[in-house]
């Protein structure tokens, strides 16, 4: 009699190579456990970047038939719903590194009154953990991955020891800070994941200034660049590429015993088993993963039996101001390019005494693309008359002047801000498509409002005059990429999904690593949070597997 060989147990699934996943992965296997990672792309090429390719020879290469790699998933292969009038910006890349090998590194701290945000205001719940609690991890995390800096600490924005070095701020931005510094809206130099110096075997950034076409020397922190490789080399991280996850499985009494997944290229279904599965595939494919994770134990979706799954959904508001500084017209040009993005931000001011409060939360402001760069020209040249030589001319004397103001703002938590699944309408594997149910409210929009004046207060002070701004006109919802909450931590069970280290409250082997595990946005950009979060639960996972309680 033929018998069949009983199929492998992971120790650990994680689903998801980028921020999330892959510290996942990289932090359990250098503590001695073997992980299958189940990535729905492939690994990016870096010899192929565009980065350092011109505008004009980016057109001959396309007329040629030639492309970029393709980072951001085409909606086309992968679409998801939303409510008539009601969209929702969704950028999505599937690949190893995930949206870490376009992300804008802007690396921020959450601090004590963001995780105690709930406490503080009433509204809604607070996290279940303390900035003392996570304070570590993002000191391991700068070190790891080289993050810049001032030294700069404050109440909104903690600081770190380990920063490397700042990029010098431009005029535009040196003569905001000075407008805030009078306004007692303080500024602070940038903390981006760009190493500024020689750092853990990696290049110094060489400012070409194109970091959204991918790092073709790994001069920023990429999950496929920093972290993947060194899980790799320990001999313990299988990688499975293409893998597109469906769902979670599970045994008799609920828990999970691995994870279906589809051949991204051949359409086939695949079952692998795991003693413990960890999320990283972002909030939003997360979400769609656990909410499809159906069974007689978990009718709503795995772990979801509080309802609690899908709901939540918060990110950040925004809008942008642009505008020209008549006291740098005809000043030198300069290479500004830098880092890429802003070298100055302006941390959230409004919760200081003698500023307006009448709307919870807070906003804080990024000022990318300032000064003398390729995008700033294009803005410039279309706000100067003419053609031929005098547009030339103009074009050159206000080229240097070119100042933008991207505040960002906090979004609440709001229950039937939701992701559901949608059993009618499939995907190509024959998988329910994510609906994004997602809108701001009064609360949102009255921020907005102290947004705005905060722009134009900065620029009557910094004689700035504002040629493409529209008051009260906001971005996208979705187009800051930032999504949480929809599977969040919380003390109480039936108000949240997971508990102080990741874990599912309801299904003790199932971990949630990424954004969808914030309980609230902040104004912040999450990444740096995610890295430390990530490694703070894989710290808790591997000393469960030793103890044998998982």
């Amino acid at each position: 009699m033929f018998l069949q060989p009983r199929a492998k147990v992971h120790p650990v699934i994680v689903v998801g190579s980028g921020a999330s996943g892959g510290m996942a992965a990289w932090n359990l296997t250098r503590q001695g456990v073997d992980v299958l990672l189940l990535d729905a792309g492939e690994k990016f090429d870096r010899a192929t970047f565009w980065t350092h390719v011109s505008p004009w020879e980016a057109r001959e290469r396309r007329a040629r038939g030639e492309q970029p790699p393709p980072f951001q998933l085409d909606v086309k292969e992968q679409p998801y719903l939303t409510p008539e009038g009601q969209d929702f910006e969704l950028i999505r890349v599937w690949g190893h590194g995930g949206k870490t090998n376009i992300w804008g590194r802007v690396s921020l701290r959450y601090s004590e009154m963001d995780f105690r945000a709930g406490e503080i205001d009433g509204w809604d719940i607070p996290w279940p953990i303390h900035y003392r609690d996570v304070a570590p991890y993002y000191d391991k995390v700068d070190q790891l991955i080289g993050v810049c800096g001032g030294d700069d600490d404050s109440d909104s924005l903690p600081g770190s020891r380990y920063f490397l070095p700042p990029p010098a701020m431009r005029c535009g931005e040196v003569a905001l800070a000075r407008a805030g510094e009078r306004l007692q809206m303080p500024f602070v130099r940038v903390r981006r994941a760009v190493k500024t110096v020689a750092h853990n075997g990696f290049p110094a950034c060489h400012h070409c200034g194109q970091c959204g076409r991918g790092c073709d020397t790994a001069s920023f922190f990429c999950s496929a660049d920093h972290l993947l490789p060194d899980a790799l080399k320990t001999g313990r991280l299988e990688i499975r590429s293409n893998a597109v996850v469906a769902r979670i499985l599970v045994d008799d009494t609920g828990l999970a015993r691995g994870v279906q997944y589809f051949d991204r290229k051949t359409g086939a279904e695949r079952e692998v088993l795991g003693k413990v599965v960890v999320m990283g595939a972002s909030c939003v494919d997360t979400t769609r993963i656990l909410l499809n994770s159906t069974s007689a134990a978990h009718p709503n979706g795995i772990g979801n039996g509080s309802d609690v799954i899908g709901r939540y959904l918060c990110e950040q508001v925004r809008f942008h101001a642009r505008g020209l500084m008549p006291a740098l017209y005809g000043s030198a040009t300069r290479d500004d390019r830098g880092i890429g993005g802003e070298h100055a931000y302006m941390p959230r001011f409004n919760h200081r005494q003698g500023h307006r409060r009448d709307y919870l939360r807070g906003f804080g402001m990024q000022l990318w693309n300032t000064g003398c760069s390729a995008e700033g020209a294009a803005h410039v040249a279309r706000h100067v008359p003419g053609f031929g030589a005098g547009l030339k001319a103009g074009v050159r004397q206000k080229y240097p002047a070119w100042v933008e103001m991207h505040p960002y703002g906090e979004v609440l938590g709001y229950r039937d801000n939701r992701i559901t699944v949608d059993a009618s309408k499939t995907d190509r594997y024959g998988v329910p498509l994510a609906r994004i149910d997602y809108r701001i409210r009064d609360n949102e929009r009255t921020m907005v409002q102290h947004m705005c004046d905060t722009v134009e207060a900065l620029a009557k002070s910094a004689g700035i005059e504002l040629v493409d701004y529209t008051r009260g006109a906001t971005d996208h919802n979705g187009s800051a990429i930032h999504e949480h909450g929809t599977c969040r931590m919380g003390d109480d069970p039936k108000r949240s999904a997971l508990n102080a280290f990741n874990q599912m409250h309801e299904v003790k082997n199932v971990f949630v690593v990424d954004g969808s595990a914030f309980t609230t946005a902040s104004e912040k950009n999450p990444t740096i949070t995610i890295l430390s979060l990530a490694w703070r639960a894989t710290d808790y996972l591997a000393e469960e597997l030793k103890r044998g309680n998982l």
